[in-house]
């Protein structure tokens, strides 16, 4: 008979950095507390990973926003905040103070824009990536070729340059792996991986990866050849990239 390994118990707060979290007992009660006591709404708050005391997840009424998620540093006293909407982390930052925490957590409950968020909770971190996404998938397409098309990144721009000249291509959400370029149907994580992807292979020369078929080096074409096959094996009702993941897409194409 094969015995049962040890049951990994759960981390507790260090009472040492965070007295406030251990007396309370979970950094969700601790910050549902707090919250009650500065006068704040920051709705039912859950522990965000497997009943963890030193994790926490506020939602919110904006049907755009996912968690607000929060964890423990383990060698200071720090709240670390992770938050998305849509398949996309719009911010991240970190405060010792947990009722500058709550002030966040609250904001990002009562759904204001990221913008608003930045002005009461000046530790969260908000790019112009994360604003882009806000303001809609066509600003944040556009934001993310803008990106790619500057001078200077570690991208290769023949490659960059011939797949945004595409009209369809250009309406897509291009992210890029181990130098391939790669485009999405939607624009949060994950993304959608139907549509072809563009492979460079040196010398000014690409192989373009078939979704569903095995890759090979052969043909290979040249920039503009290797987008305009992409697009050639794009359906015609593909069109531009929503806000949201792939089940998103799927959702809505089901």
């Amino acid at each position: 008979m094969t015995r049962p390994g040890p049951v990994r118990q759960p981390q507790q707060p260090d009472a040492g950095l965070y007295p406030d979290v251990a007396a309370a007992g979970s950094l969700a009660a601790a910050l549902t507390r707090c919250a009650a006591d500065n006068g704040l709404d920051v709705g039912e708050i859950h522990t965000s990973r497997s009943d963890s005391p030193i994790a926490a997840r506020v939602g919110s009424r904006n049907p755009r926003l996912d968690g607000f998620n929060v964890t423990l540093g383990s060698a200071t006293r720090v709240f670390v905040v992770a938050a998305w909407g849509e398949g996309v982390n719009l911010t991240n930052g970190s405060t010792s103070d947990l009722t500058e925490l709550a002030v966040a957590a609250s904001a990002w409950h009562a759904g204001v824009s990221l913008a608003k968020l930045g002005d009461v909770a000046p530790f969260l971190e908000v790019s112009a990536m994360a604003l882009a996404h806000q303001r809609g998938p066509d600003h944040a397409v556009a934001e993310k070729w803008r990106r790619y098309l500057e001078p200077g990144h570690r991208l290769d721009l023949q490659m960059i340059r011939a797949a945004h000249a595409e009209p369809r291509l250009r309406m897509l959400f291009p992210s890029t792996s181990h130098g391939s370029l790669h485009f999405s149907r939607c624009t949060g994580w994950p993304f959608s991986r139907d549509v072809s992807a563009i492979c460079p292979l040196g010398d000014g020369r690409y192989a373009v990866r078939h979704r569903g078929e095995e890759f090979s080096l052969e043909p290979s074409y040249s920039a503009e050849e290797a987008a305009a096959s992409v697009v050639a094996r794009m359906p015609a009702s593909w069109g531009p990239a929503i806000a949201g993941t792939d089940h998103d897409l799927r959702d809505r194409e089901s």
